[in-house]
């Protein structure tokens, strides 16, 4: 039996989905096992516990939110290949965790597993991501769970951000009085943001208009850099890693029994990293 599954490893999280099945989210890190797991703290506690047997490696780590709170935690910010220690712990992770919430893949059964890349990166890393993860065999556990064998029967490599074309009616794109529709998607990640003109036609399926995509190596993550900035500058202390993404979420944090607003900061550094992919853009549809 095959079993199907979509997934994007981002620079800061990773996003899973399977038909029928809960969405899994990660974020986009590993660590080593501090010394404190003699004594079972991580446990099946943590959140999450990995042991990977892929490729002749076999290694065990915490990945995701347990990575984070560890204080060492290695991501891949500002790395045009990712590492593949990393992206493929997150892979396996991932599809082991949707498995848990269905009733596929058993054991050896095959899986088929649709991967975004930037688009500009794709060209370059599509073939070596293909050959180093198809048809091998990886045996992994996660957070003490049984052991599970997956296999990639195919792994399809497509740009990130144009997924929603393939999940998409594309008759919403169409404007019955014009002969040619054009929609233009924006894909914004932490460290790369890409673009994408679609051409749309009736009755015919949406191409990708030719050289009117790309990929800027400008992400939220900026933004991010800014708010941490200024929380040092007003507290004098970093803002640890663990706590980046709820005081981005709630643009606040307390720090000394004071509450710290960082709201001016983030609209500031978003409206810096908002005009920079309008001239890039602008300088895309020159070139066209």
């Amino acid at each position: 039996m095959v079993w199907e599954f979509g997934i994007d490893i981002g620079y800061s999280g990773t996003k899973a989905a399977a038909a029928d099945v809960p969405l899994v989210q990660l974020a986009s890190f590993e660590a080593d096992i501090p010394d404190s797991k003699g004594d079972d703290l991580f446990k099946g506690k943590a959140e999450h516990l990995v042991q990977l047997t892929f490729n002749g490696s076999q290694v065990e780590k915490l990945v995701g939110g347990a990575a984070l709170r560890t204080g060492s935690a290695k991501g891949m910010m500002g790395q045009v290949e990712k590492p593949d220690i990393t992206h493929d712990l997150l892979l396996f992770t991932a599809a082991y965790l949707l498995c848990a919430g269905s009733k596929y893949p058993a054991d050896h059964d095959e899986v088929d597993v649709v991967l975004g890349l930037p688009i500009d990166y794709l060209r370059h890393q599509r073939g070596a991501i293909k050959q180093r993860l198809e048809r091998r065999p990886a045996w992994i556990s996660v957070d003490g769970g049984a052991e599970k064998c997956i296999v990639l029967r195919n792994v399809d490599v497509r740009p990130q951000g144009a997924g929603i074309m393939m999940s998409t009616d594309p008759s919403i794109f169409l404007v019955t009085d014009l002969p040619v529709n054009y929609v233009l998607v924006l894909d914004l990640g932490s460290y790369t943001i890409n673009f994408l003109l679609f051409e749309f036609r009736a009755g015919e399926s949406p191409q990708l208009v030719p050289d009117c995509y790309g990929t800027i190596e400008k992400g939220v993550s900026l933004v991010q850099q800014r708010m941490a900035d200024v929380y040092l500058e007003l507290t004098g202390k970093p803002l640890p890693s663990y706590m980046m993404a709820d005081t981005w979420r709630h643009r606040q944090i307390y720090s000394g029994g004071k509450l710290i607003d960082l709201s001016e900061a983030i609209v500031q550094a978003a409206k810096v990293v908002a005009d920079e992919i309008v001239n890039q853009l602008r300088l895309f549809s020159r070139r066209g």
